[in-house]
């Protein structure tokens, strides 16, 4: 494709949330890179004859994928990472020239990147991960990855949480994973909110941190706004937090390689 026509695609429904596409444009722009970034409102019951036609835009390098489709794409491409089959999610596809589309997890990587680059210790460390979506399997997975000892995942449909806990398991055998119904306690070392209680302003707290020790490193998915009331809690609290807006840089250069190579 010609350089200067380059596409990038985000799907998802609603989009008023999202703020990727700025971030990565201007990423783009700041390194002389080509392309832009375009987001692209596709209601659930038409993912489908979406993805249908965007096989056929030759300038399409591939696109990311947010809420609510980043489960249900996964068996409408036509091949995807070991990463994504693992976490049972994708959240970004490559559109091969033939209009193959190939899915991939990295969401889980931009987390983790994030947490590192701020000297955050993972490895052998407790977590406490809210959510069993998506976003959830894949943050888990980058955790696993870089030797976290236990994670206990935390979700209201215990089936859902179980079912991903299990995959979990047989991928990753060095890392203890529980589910449970109760708040993190004083040996929880790691708390994420990977669900989308934040987004509006009279959502209840994700998370109970009332018994978690003060100063332990607290993350949230929720972008908007900048710093939920969850983060504001934690920071209340004396913890390292971390916006929902981090994770997305560290996805980037990952994301440009795999779009342009594959993996």
């Amino acid at each position: 494709m010609a350089d200067e026509h380059r596409l990038y695609g985000l799907i998802g429904y609603p989009i008023g949330f999202v703020r990727s596409p700025g971030i990565l444009n201007t990423y783009l722009t700041e390194h002389g890179l080509p392309g832009r970034m375009i987001p692209f409102g596709v209601k659930p019951e038409s993912l489908d004859a979406a993805l249908t036609g965007l096989r056929h835009v030759e300038n399409l390098a591939g696109f990311f994928v947010t809420m609510p489709f980043k489960e249900s794409i996964l068996p409408l491409l036509d091949d995807a990472s070991e990463t994504a089959r693992i976490a049972g999610a994708v959240n970004i596809v490559r559109r091969t020239p033939d209009g193959q589309l190939f899915g991939h997890q990295l969401d889980g990587a931009g987390f983790v990147g994030a947490m590192t680059a701020a000297g955050i210790t993972i490895a052998g460390a407790s977590a406490h991960v809210a959510g069993a979506g998506g976003v959830s399997a894949g943050i888990c997975c980058a955790l696993a990855e870089a030797g976290i000892g236990r994670i206990a995942i935390a979700n209201r449909n215990r089936e859902r949480a179980e079912t991903l806990a299990n995959r979990l398991r047989s991928a990753f055998p060095a890392t203890v994973f529980t589910v449970t119904t109760a708040a993190p306690g004083a040996e929880i070392d790691i708390v994420v909110n990977a669900i989308s209680l934040g987004l509006s302003a009279d959502d209840p707290l994700p998370v109970d941190l009332s018994a978690t020790r003060h100063g332990i490193f607290v993350g949230d998915v929720v972008n908007v706004p900048h710093m939920t009331p969850f983060l504001e809690v934690a920071e209340a609290r004396g913890c390292r937090t971390q916006h929902g807006k981090a994770m997305f840089g560290p996805q980037i250069p990952l994301a440009l390689r795999f779009y342009e190579n594959g993996l």
